[in-house]
This record gives structure tokens, C-alpha cells and sequence, in this order.
């Protein structure tokens, strides 16, 4: 009861620095010119959005600051340093951005190299914190060392790219992010594993926080720190919770945001120019339709949690 009352105090004294650091980190970056420069396609609404302060992502990261008893287990250091190296490259990034004063900074080529470069260090440095057997539907394989490194660098490159393409409604990617830790904390209750339910949860806290400038009409936004970071975070999560192939059912939302854009530009390229949807990512393709940023957040989050439901009860039952 005492390490559960401590943890609850600790939560409530992050959410309010996070806060006060925060509403510091808007004027900062309005001040240094730190801001979203938006591109010309999208719709008129995301227009006003230009000069809006970006990079407030590095908050998350701030949260660590907050975490560093629990990282002495090797599972959360493994999760920490996921964090810090994604966080770096999409630090990077932002910077680029801010620096060049256009919506473009790393190319994907490079940022695509530089996830793949982080997740090689993450295998190597971690390769004894998890094995290479995995789980789904209650049957177990081992797919060897070669097979896993494969699906290690997939989770991770993959997650990392998807969340960041989320990112583009006030509030959608912090929003279904937080309903994914959540899904990770009640993983890491069941398997009782206090250290990384209390990561989830100082990580958890420092996102809500986040959510109070970003909601609709955004303060701020989390940038590629920010996106790169959660991608990290929840990919290096079914790592070490061995939920590796239910990934794609939890961050559902990130998974059909890039599989939109990659129909959109197959279908684009056969059809010499016709388009399946309106404007990929598909958030934009729902705006155009005709949904606010609020509809749009919050249907999102609906699926989001209609599938971890779905996961957790199929765990649950033991299937």
C-alpha cells in the first residue's frame, strides 16, 4: 500500500510541474521561433495552425527525471533507452524544421536509416532482456535469433513511422497513445510487475499533461520529439511484455494511418492519378468529409479502445 501511495503523490506532483514546464516550453519555443510551419495541400483549417510552438514532445522525455528508481530493472532501462534514442532522432528532426523554417526536416530516407541504426543498438545492447519466442492466440514458437532481429527492427521502424504520421489532428496521437500505456499498465499489473506499471504510469502522467495544451485549439505540439518517442516507447512495450504480434491491434489507429498512405500511393502510381481517399494520412481524407478535429479524436480513441478491449480479453481467456 505504501509503494502504491508513493507512486499516486508522485503522479500528482508530474502532472503540475509538467504543467508549469510546459506553459515555460510555449513561450520558449515561441520565442525562439520553434514553430509548425504547415504544408501548403492541407486543408484551410490546418492553416491557422501555422507558428503554433512545436517540439513540446520533449516532455516525455522530461519524465524520465521522474523514473530513474524503477530503471534499475533491466526491462525498464530497455524501455528508457528506446525512449532516448528515438527521442534524439526525432529531436534531430525538429530542429531541422525549425532551423530551415519549412514543414520538412530529415528526409525519409535518412529518418527511415536512423530508426533502423537505433533499433540494431537497442538488439544489441538488450539482446538478453527478452527472448526470441512468440506469442499469439495461446500457442508459442520460437522463431530464432535471425527472424526475431527482423521483427525487432519492423516493430520499431514501423511504430516509430506510424505514430509520427498520426500526428497531425490536435490531440489524436496523445490521445490513443494514452489509451495504449494504459493497456500496457494493466499488461504489466496482471504479470505483476510493479517497476514497469510505475514507468507506464510517470510516462502516462507526463502525456496528459501534454493533452491539456494540445487539445483542440492546440497551445502546442508534441513534434517529431515527441511522436518519435511514443513510437519508441510502445514498440520497445510489447517487446518486453511479449505482446510482439499484438501490436498492431493495439495501436490500431497508427497501423490503418500508414496503411493508408501506402494505398493511396500504390493505387496512385497504377491508376496514373486517381486516389482512393480524398488526403492521406486517412484523418485528413475523414476532415474533408466533413468531421471536426474533436469527431475525429475521438472516434479515433473509440477504436483504439474497442481493440485493446479485444486483446486484453483474448489474453485474458487465456487464448
Amino acid at each position: 500500500m505504501g509503494n502504491v501511495m508513493s507512486l499516486l503523490v508522485l503522479m500528482v506532483i508530474e502532472f503540475f510541474v509538467m504543467l508549469f514546464i510546459l506553459r515555460f516550453l510555449i513561450s520558449f519555443l515561441k520565442k525562439k521561433n520553434a514553430v509548425q510551419h504547415v504544408r501548403e495541400e492541407l486543408i484551410d483549417a490546418h492553416k491557422k495552425k501555422e507558428g503554433t510552438p512545436r517540439g513540446g514532445g520533449i516532455v516525455f522525455l522530461l519524465s524520465l527525471l521522474f523514473l530513474w528508481p524503477a530503471c534499475e530493472d533491466r526491462r525498464v532501462l530497455f524501455v528508457t533507452i528506446a525512449m532516448l534514442v528515438f527521442g534524439a532522432v526525432g529531436l534531430v528532426d525538429d530542429i531541422l524544421t525549425f532551423k530551415r523554417e519549412s514543414s520538412e526536416g530529415l528526409s525519409i530516407r535518412n529518418k527511415l536509416i536512423l530508426f533502423t541504426l537505433s533499433s540494431i543498438l537497442l538488439f544489441v545492447l538488450f539482446r538478453d532482456t527478452f527472448s526470441s519466442t512468440v506469442l499469439f492466440l495461446g500457442l508459442s514458437a520460437d522463431i530464432g535469433n535471425v527472424f526475431y532481429f527482423l521483427l525487432f527492427l519492423a516493430i520499431f521502424t514501423g511504430s516509430a513511422n506510424a505514430f509520427n504520421l498520426t500526428d497531425g489532428v490536435d490531440g489524436l496521437l496523445g490521445s490513443v497513445s494514452c489509451i495504449m500505456l494504459v493497456f500496457f499498465g494493466v499488461i504489466a499489473i496482471l504479470s505483476e510487475d510493479t517497476h514497469l506499471f510505475s514507468f507506464v504510469m510517470v510516462l502516462l502522467v507526463s502525456l496528459l499533461a501534454f493533452l491539456w495544451y494540445n487539445s483542440p485549439k492546440a497551445s502546442i505540439f508534441m513534434g517529431d520529439v515527441g511522436s518519435s518517442v511514443l513510437g519508441g516507447v510502445v514498440g520497445a512495450l510489447s517487446i518486453v511484455t511479449k505482446n510482439e504480434l499484438y501490436l498492431p491491434f493495439v495501436a490500431i489507429i497508427p497501423v490503418i494511418e500508414a496503411i493508408s498512405i501506402f494505398i493511396q500511393i500504390s493505387y496512385f502510381k497504377l491508376t496514373h492519378g486517381k486516389r482512393v481517399f480524398k488526403m492521406t494520412p486517412i484523418h485528413h481524407h475523414f476532415e474533408i468529409l466533413g468531421w471536426s478535429e474533436s469527431q475525429v479524436v475521438f472516434r479515433f480513441s473509440i477504436i483504439t479502445v474497442l481493440f485493446c478491449l479485444i486483446v486484453l480479453f483474448i489474453k485474458m481467456c487465456g487464448l
